[in-house]
C-alpha cells in the first residue's frame, strides 16, 4: 500500500484524517474563530484602560501620591465594609484601580495618582467586554468557561489531524499559487497559515482548555490527593481562613507591608492587592507578586499579610513544588502573553489575527469546495450556500462589530454592549442579502479600516489629557488602518476574480456569490 507524507499514512488514513479536520472545522469553526479573534484583541485589555478612558489617564501635577494616600482616598469613597481589590497605578492603567463586591455587585473606582481625583466606572471597557468573551463567550458562568475550555480541545484535535491531512504540506511550505483559481490561492495560504502559526494554535489551543476546564479539573485533582477533605485542601493551597470577628484592631500601613514582602522575594514586585475583613483583628491583605521584568515565563506569588502584626499566613507559588507544578503555572503567562514585554504581545497579536484568518479561509474553502462539487440536487448546493454565507456574515460581523464598540469605548461608553451586538447581527444579516461576497468582504474591510482611523483620529484631536502610551496606541491604530486599506485594495474585485474561474463553472470562489 502506497504511503503519503513524512507520517508514511496510507491513503485511507489521510482520509479519516481529512474528515475529522473538516468536520472538526466545520461544526466548532466559528466558535473557534470567536476565541481566536477576541482573544487576540483581549491580549490589551489592561493596557488600553487609559486610551479608552480620557479621565483616568495621569497628568504630572505635583508630586505623586503615595499608596497610602491613594487607598485610604479609595475607601473614603467605597467604604470598609466590603472586601476591595486594588490594582496599584501603571503607565498604562493611569491611576489606582479599586473593587468593591458588595451585595449591590461590583463597583469599580478611578484615583488619579497626582491629584487624588476619582473617576467612577459605570459603563466598563469594550476590551474588558471582549475579553468576557473570549474567556466564557459571555454565557453564564462557569458554565461559559468549560465550554471555552472543551472547544480548546477540539481547537487541538483539529489542528493534528489538519497536518496529517495534508501529507505534502510541509514540501509545499512556500507554496503559494495567487492564479488561475481564487479558491486555490486560498487554499494555499491556509496551508500556508496552518504551518506556520502550527506550533502558536498549539499552544494557544492546549493552555486555553487547561485554563477553561481548571474548574472541573483541579477539585478531582485536589480531592484525590486529600482524600475528599475539602478543608484540608483548602488550606493547603490557600492557607487557612479566618472570619471577621467584630473585635476592631488598628491596621498597619499597606505600603509598609508592600515594601516587606518585595524585600523578602527579591525580583518581584507587588502589582495588585485584596483587602479582606478591614479593622477587624482578622484583617488581612493578599498582595498579587510579579516578576520584574517580565522577562521570566514563571507564574507569580500571592502572599497573605495580617493586616494587624504583619506576619505571613501563606504564600501561594508555583516554584517550590516540582517540574510539574512549574509547568502548570506558566500555563497563564503563555496564554495571554504576561511575560516579555510589549514585543512578545504584538507578536501574539500577529500570531492571533493569522490564526483567526487560518480558521475562517478553512471554512470557506470548504464549504465552497462541497457546493461546486454537489451534483445531486440544487437544495444541497443551497444548503452550502447558506452555510457559506452565515460563515462570512459571522465572521465579518465579529470584526466590525469589535471595531465599533471599541469606538463606543472611547467616546460612548453606555452604549459598548448594544452596539457591538446589533452591529455584529446586522452584518451576519446582510450577508444573506447583498448580491456578492466579494463586495461584503470589500466594504467590511474598508469601514473596519476607516473606522480604527477615525477614532485615532479621534482621540487624538479632542484628549486634553494625551500621554506618550495613549499617542503610541493611537499611532498604532492609524497604521494597522492603512495596512488593512492597502490589503482590501488589493483584493480582488468581482470581475477579475469571474475572468479566473474554470471554464464551464459559475462557481465564486467565496460562498455568497449569486
Amino acid at each position: 500500500m502506497k504511503r503519503h507524507g513524512p507520517f508514511q499514512l496510507s491513503r485511507r488514513s489521510v482520509r479519516l484524517f481529512y474528515d475529522i479536520h473538516s468536520w472538526a472545522g466545520i461544526l466548532g469553526g466559528l466558535a473557534f474563530f470567536v476565541c481566536a479573534y477576541s482573544g487576540t484583541l483581549a491580549l490589551f485589555e489592561q493596557e488600553l484602560i487609559a486610551w479608552e478612558r480620557p479621565a483616568v489617564r495621569p497628568v504630572a501635577n505635583g508630586p505623586e501620591k503615595t499608596v497610602d494616600e491613594l487607598f485610604a482616598i479609595a475607601q473614603g469613597r467605597l467604604g470598609t465594609g466590603d472586601d476591595m481589590f486594588v490594582a496599584l497605578p501603571t503607565p498604562f492603567t493611569g491611576g489606582l484601580q479599586a473593587r468593591t463586591f458588595g451585595d449591590d455587585g461590583v463597583t469599580r473606582i478611578f484615583v488619579d495618582p497626582y491629584t487624588g481625583e476619582i473617576d467612577d466606572d459605570p459603563y466598563g471597557s469594550a476590551f474588558a467586554f471582549l475579553t468576557h468573551l473570549h474567556t466564557d463567550l459571555h454565557l453564564p458562568r462557569p458554565f461559559g468557561r468549560y465550554l471555552v475550555g472543551l472547544l480548546g480541545i477540539f481547537m487541538l484535535m483539529s489542528l493534528i489531524s489538519g497536518v496529517m491531512a495534508h501529507p505534502k504540506v510541509f514540501k509545499e511550505l512556500f507554496l503559494l499559487r495567487w492564479r488561475p483559481k481564487l479558491r486555490l490561492s486560498f487554499s494555499d495560504l491556509h496551508k500556508q497559515v496552518g504551518v506556520w502559526g502550527l506550533a502558536f494554535g498549539m499552544v494557544m489551543a492546549f493552555t486555553g482548555a487547561v485554563i477553561g476546564l481548571l474548574g472541573l479539573i483541579a477539585p478531582i485533582m485536589v480531592l484525590s490527593a486529600f482524600g475528599g477533605d475539602v478543608g484540608k485542601a483548602t488550606e493547603a493551597f490557600s492557607g487557612p481562613h479566618y472570619d471577621r470577628t467584630g473585635v476592631e484592631a488598628e491596621m498597619l500601613p499597606v505600603s509598609e507591608l508592600i515594601a516587606a514582602a518585595e524585600e523578602r522575594a527579591p525580583g518581584f514586585a507587588v502589582s495588585s492587592l485584596f483587602v479582606e475583613h478591614w479593622g477587624d483583628e482578622t484583617a488581612e491583605v493578599s498582595l498579587n507578586m510579579e516578576r520584574t521584568p517580565h522577562d521570566k515565563l514563571a507564574a507569580g506569588e500571592t502572599h497573605r499579610l495580617s493586616l494587624v502584626d504583619g506576619r505571613t499566613l501563606h504564600v501561594s507559588t508555583f516554584t517550590d513544588r516540582g517540574i510539574g507544578s512549574r509547568l502548570f503555572g506558566a500555563m497563564q503567562p503563555v496564554h495571554y502573553a504576561l511575560f516579555g514585554g510589549m514585543g512578545l504581545k504584538l507578536l501574539y497579536f500577529i500570531s492571533g489575527m493569522v490564526l483567526s484568518f487560518g480558521i475562517a479561509s478553512g471554512a470557506v474553502i470548504w464549504l465552497e469546495k462541497r457546493r461546486t462539487a454537489t451534483a445531486d440536487g440544487q437544495t444541497r448546493r443551497d444548503r452550502y450556500f447558506w452555510l457559506g454565507r452565515a460563515h462570512l456574515g459571522i465572521c465579518l460581523g465579529l470584526v466590525l462589530g469589535s471595531v465599533i464598540a471599541i469606538c463606543a469605548g472611547r467616546f460612548a461608553p453606555e452604549v459598548i454592549e448594544p452596539t457591538f451586538w446589533l452591529s455584529w447581527l446586522a452584518v451576519a444579516i446582510a450577508a444573506c442579502f447583498v448580491p456578492s461576497g466579494f463586495t461584503l468582504l470589500r466594504t467590511g474591510g474598508f469601514a473596519t479600516a476607516v473606522l480604527l482611523a477615525a477614532v485615532a483620529v479621534g482621540d487624538l484631536v479632542t484628549s486634553q489629557r494625551g500621554t506618550a502610551e495613549t499617542r503610541s496606541v493611537d499611532i498604532a491604530m492609524l497604521a494597522l488602518a492603512a495596512l488593512l486599506a492597502a490589503a482590501v485594495a488589493k483584493f480582488p474585485r468581482e470581475r477579475a476574480a469571474a475572468k479566473r474561474r474554470d471554464p464551464g463553472t459559475s462557481a465564486d470562489p467565496i460562498p455568497g456569490r449569486v
